[in-house]
């Protein structure tokens, strides 16, 4: 079973104790270790200087040696054996047994420093130097007792070894309450978020200290709720809009069919009835239509069949289409701009914005007004521009002509069968191409809508035909 992050914490941090204990243990019993033995060194060190400055010891040589043998055993606890150049036994602390003796260190060296063992009186710690007495010489060597030494590294071993896994259990306990006491924020967190639910979506996280990282943290989770919030909002809206429009037209289905069922209708009434039931019909299929699309957008499954096209061509073939409604209106249709505008996009997703963009500028210019096309480029864009002498867009209502199902004019949109989706569905296709859309708006003098679109699109083949599918991503 994989284990919590409380465990997991408390298990790295008794791990990084143990390190540091284990390695603050290793120094300490060498350097201890060390500095006794660089103690035991300098006594030794000491001897040699002592039997180094007697001046008797040239003159009365073997009386000089026993001399300080004694003095070495009485005063400084120390033993003494001295060979010949030869290797022969001179001298040695009296009461010492023979048989167990060091041997002179082997070599052509002055001087020799080790530890040895002895059987009847423990280990020692060995100084032996090569010296010239009288003309003869000699090699001296001094032993120190081992046993203060080891007793006192036994015991800062026994100490190491009882204090150190109490020191780690300690530590382990710490470390499981300083990862409890840091990680008490996490499960506070943890519960604010269980009970924030799709019906309590305007609830927050509490911050305590949004300097720090659960702080940060929590900061996040609030900006995620808030865009969650912002989200169910704009689909509980779109949900209560789009069953406000169906269910105008399904009443009057709904009134015109019972009318007809209630009562004996001559022809002319039949056909009236019909002829109504169809309009409502149309409306219901344009709005199930946009909505498809915009859904199909939001859900990422339409594709786009991109390929190179002229935006010219495209745009003056819209306004060839549109300038019969135009001229029924009362309206004069312009278009202003020659020469190719070349570009890659799919013409029937091009063909749909412009269509949108010219029928709403002539369903909201009086007649005698001017609705004027504008073709050009800035730097990597085709520019197309829609202005109208019409009606004019309020300040106030500029910031949400592209939200879905918003309406300037309510009343008058949906007598003219508008459903307020229009602009979104031209906002979406032109982000899907990579372009902009910028609407201005004067009440009373007119609208300006541009829209920039880049001339090449990421993905295109070179060769001209039809490129891969281009997923959408929603607007």
């Amino acid at each position: 079973m994989r284990l919590s992050i409380r465990g997991r914490l408390t298990l790295w941090i008794t791990l990084a104790v143990t390190i540091v204990l284990t390695c603050f243990a290793g120094l300490v019993y060498v350097m201890l270790g060390h500095a006794l033995y660089e103690q035991t060194d300098r006594l030794l060190q000491v001897g040699f200087g002592l039997l180094r400055g007697d001046p008797r010891v040239e003159t009365a040589t073997d009386e000089c040696l026993r001399y300080w043998i004694e003095e070495y055993q009485e005063h400084q606890k120390l033993l003494c054996v001295i060979y010949r150049s030869d290797g022969t036994l001179h001298a040695w602390t009296e009461g010492l047994p023979k048989d167990i003796l060091p041997a002179p260190p082997a070599g052509e060296a002055d001087r020799w420093v080790y530890d040895e063992p002895l059987s009847t009186i423990g280990r020692q710690r060995v100084m032996a130097e090569r010296m010239r007495f009288g003309g003869k010489e000699f090699v001296v060597m001094l032993l120190a007792p081992l046993d203060a030494v080891d007793h006192e590294m036994d015991q800062l071993r026994t100490i190491l070894l009882t204090a150190g896994p109490a020191a780690l259990l300690l530590s382990a306990a710490l470390a499981y309450g300083l990862a409890r006491k840091a990680l008490a924020p996490v499960d506070r967190i943890r519960r604010s978020a269980d009970a924030i639910t799709a019906d309590r979506l305007d609830q927050r996280l509490t911050v305590a200290n949004p300097d720090d990282e659960l702080g940060r943290l929590a900061q996040t989770i609030n900006a995620m709720i808030g865009r969650l919030e912002r989200s169910f909002t704009e689909i509980r809206r779109f949900t209560a809009d789009a069953s406000h429009e169906l269910r105008t037209p399904l009443t009057v289905l709904r009134t015109e069919v019972e009318v007809a069922l209630g009562k004996s209708l001559t022809i002319a009434e039949h056909e009236q009835r019909l002829g109504s039931i169809l309009e409502e019909l149309v409306r219901m299929s344009r709005l199930t239509d946009q909505l498809l699309t915009l859904s199909r957008r939001d859900a990422g499954v339409e594709h786009f069949d991109i390929a190179p096209l002229d935006l010219h061509s495209l745009v003056a073939g819209v306004v060839e289409a549109m300038r019969p409604l135009a001229e029924v209106k009362g309206v004069s249709l312009q278009i202003d701009g020659v020469g190719s505008n070349q570009m890659s996009g799919d013409e029937g997703r091009l063909r749909q914005i412009f269509i949108n963009l010219l029928d709403n500028a002539l369903k909201y210019t009086s007649a005698g007004g001017t609705v004027t096309v504008r073709l050009g480029q800035r730097d990597d864009f085709n520019v197309v521009v829609v202005e109208d002498t019409g009606i004019g867009i309020p300040a106030e209502h500029l910031p949400r002509v592209f939200d879905r199902f918003y309406r300037v004019d309510k009343a008058r949109s949906r007598s003219e069968g508008g459903t307020g989706l229009g602009l979104s569905i031209v906002q979406s296709i032109v982000k899907t191409h990579g372009g902009a859309i910028e609407i201005s708006s004067t009440f009373g003098v007119g609208t300006v809508c541009t829209v920039m679109l880049p001339r090449e699109l990421s993905g295109d083949r070179s060769d001209g035909k039809s490129a891969e599918a281009l997923r959408v991503s929603g607007s």
